[in-house]
């Protein structure tokens, strides 16, 4: 569905991408794998999970909850995160904890 999306130009927003597992508490789930990534970009898991959304398409929109102004700036932060082809592999092949 993802595919056929950005093939018909139609703009997709996950419902809770972000947060995987404990996703009604607002938590991000730990993964060894994003953990790794993070530490590789000097960022925090939750913007590994943001980067991850994003480079899914430019018709995939990501929303991230945002409780202050230092949130925001690290959401917005995430924007600028290029992951490698490897670790998108990497976090492609990840399970889905929910």
């Amino acid at each position: 569905m993802l595919a056929t999306c950005g093939e018909q130009g139609i703009a997709f927003v996950p419902f809770f991408a972000v947060t995987a597992a404990r996703r009604e508490e607002g938590g991000v789930a730990q993964s060894d794998p994003v953990a790794a990534i993070a530490q590789e970009h000097g960022a925090t898991p939750a913007q590994i999970r943001i980067a991850w959304t994003l480079a899914k398409g430019p018709h995939v929109l990501a929303i991230p909850g945002t409780g202050n102004p230092a949130h925001l700036a690290e959401n917005i932060a995430a924007g600028s995160i290029h992951l490698s082809p490897d670790q998108l592999t990497t976090l492609d092949a990840m399970p889905n904890t929910d």
